[in-house]
């Protein structure tokens, strides 16, 4: 181990798979894998610098590179000037670290860092963003997207079926619907559903349960 922390460039792949796994951590649920695995290199890439008594502080580029990858993440919304200025940030701080301590392998590792994480993050940004854009599993949003019979109804408000359970309804404008008709719930305020008319019955899937 003593040997391994003698390498400035396990310094840098340490730095390099703390920033990967703090990314992989906010973007995906990982149950605080990803979260242990980038506190575990941390430690390692410290304790590096602390025995080889190597210059630090052009690790600050990677810790940049980070803030903006992470930010984009939260923001929903990568760009090309925010991806070129993050890569650029990680491979200057890779390179100043590798000059200010005179190591050749710490320049290898920087250009293969810096191309695994400027390639890597866009699957990884794009699989946050499916992930935070899927309806959720459960509470009341679960109920957009799927389909009620209704039970009553009179302009703009009712009563619909889901799933054997009468539900509270109502529409942004009056609709003509009959009992036994299907809506397609689009919304929901509190503990009423937003719903919309979906036309005739016969041409979408019918409820687990029709209405009693």
């Amino acid at each position: 181990m003593e040997l391994l922390l003698d390498e400035p460039s396990v310094v840098l792949v340490a730095v390099t798979i703390a920033t990967l796994a703090v990314i992989v951590e906010i973007a995906l649920p990982t149950l605080g894998l990803a979260g242990a695995i980038a506190l575990a290199a941390s430690v390692l890439a410290i304790a590096g610098i602390g025995e080889q008594d190597a210059t630090w502080w052009p690790l600050l580029g990677p810790v940049l590179a980070m803030i903006v990858w992470v930010a984009m993440i939260a923001m929903r919304r990568r760009t090309p000037v925010g991806e070129l200025a993050a890569a650029a940030a990680f491979a200057a701080g890779g390179l100043g670290f590798a000059i200010a301590n005179e190591d050749l392998a710490s320049l290898l590792v920087t250009a293969a860092a810096t191309a695994l994480m400027a390639l890597g993050f866009p699957r990884v940004h794009d699989a946050a963003v499916r992930l935070m854009q899927r309806p959720s599993d459960v509470g009341m949003e679960a109920f957009v997207g799927r389909f009620a019979v209704v039970d009553r109804w009179q302009g703009t408000a009712g009563v619909v079926v889901l799933d054997g359970t009468r539900w509270t309804a109502a529409a942004a404008l009056p609709l003509p619907l009959a009992a036994g008709q299907v809506v397609t719930i689009v919304g929901t305020h509190g503990s009423t559903l937003a719903v919309a008319d979906t036309s005739t019955a016969g041409q979408w899937p019918a409820p687990r349960t029709p209405p009693l």
